[in-house]
Formats: structure tokens, sequence, C-alpha cells
């Protein structure tokens, strides 16, 4: 009886070991929420560092303000298909929020967008952000 105890719990304790050590059987890749990504790029800050959100210098449309921060919200899941060469459209709204340098739309400046989203944002919060921004075609 001792052996058979035995062999479970060291066939437990294997078996954890190997899933820790496979990620944990990951079901793969974060799939995000557009609904919770707008709220969350309609918040007034966002992240650990409290860092003013997309709106402050997004505006959704002309009716909304002028686009002299940023571009506009309205049709940049569309404009996201065609901005940068050889990059899908979620791959370059992802690339354009981790990495905000990589790829600065004409008649805006390096630098002006926060750079710490990566850092900030959890994963699940960058997919959400990504899911909404696509879906505004």
């Amino acid at each position: 009886m001792r052996k058979v105890i035995f062999s479970l719990v060291l066939v437990a304790l294997l078996t954890a070991l190997l899933l820790t050590a496979c990620g944990g059987g990951s079901s793969g890749p974060v799939v995000g929420d557009a609904a919770r990504g707008k709220e969350l790029y309609n918040s007034k800050t966002m992240g650990k560092n409290s860092a003013e959100g997309c709106i402050s210098c997004h505006n959704y449309n002309e009716a909304a303000g002028k686009n002299d921060k940023a571009p506009y919200t309205a049709g940049t899941g569309t404009r996201a298909e065609t901005r940068v060469a050889g990059l899908s459209a979620e791959e370059y709204i992802h690339e354009s929020i981790v990495k905000p340098n990589a790829f600065v739309v004409e008649n805006y400046k390096e630098g002006d967008m926060y750079q710490k989203w990566e850092q900030d944002l959890s994963e699940q919060e960058l997919a959400d952000l990504v899911a909404y921004i696509l879906s505004e075609k």
C-alpha cells in the first residue's frame, strides 16, 4: 500500500513540475475584448503609473475636436491595415502602443506618446485595447 501511495505522490509531483516547465498548460495567446478595450481607452488614466489615458490626446473624430495632438480614433482599424508594409492591422496597433516611436504618423512628433504602456498594462489590457482600436473601422 505504501508503494502505491508513494507512486501516486511521485506522479503528482512530476506532473506539477512538467506543467510548470511547460507554462502551466496555458491556453494560448490572450484574446482581447473590444468592450473592455473601449472602457480602458476612454479612461482618464491607465496603467500602474496612472498615466494619462488615450482620450487625453486622441479625439474620436472631427466633431470631438482637432487632431493636433494625435490621430483620430475613428477609422483607425481601417487605416492600420495599410499603415506599415509587412504588419497586419493588429500588429501595427499593438506596436503603436508598446513601441510608439517605431512608426510615427506624419505630422506628429516622436516621443509625444507615453512610452511605457508595455510595462504599465497587462497582456490582457493590451489585447483589449488592440481589439477595440481594431474595431474602429
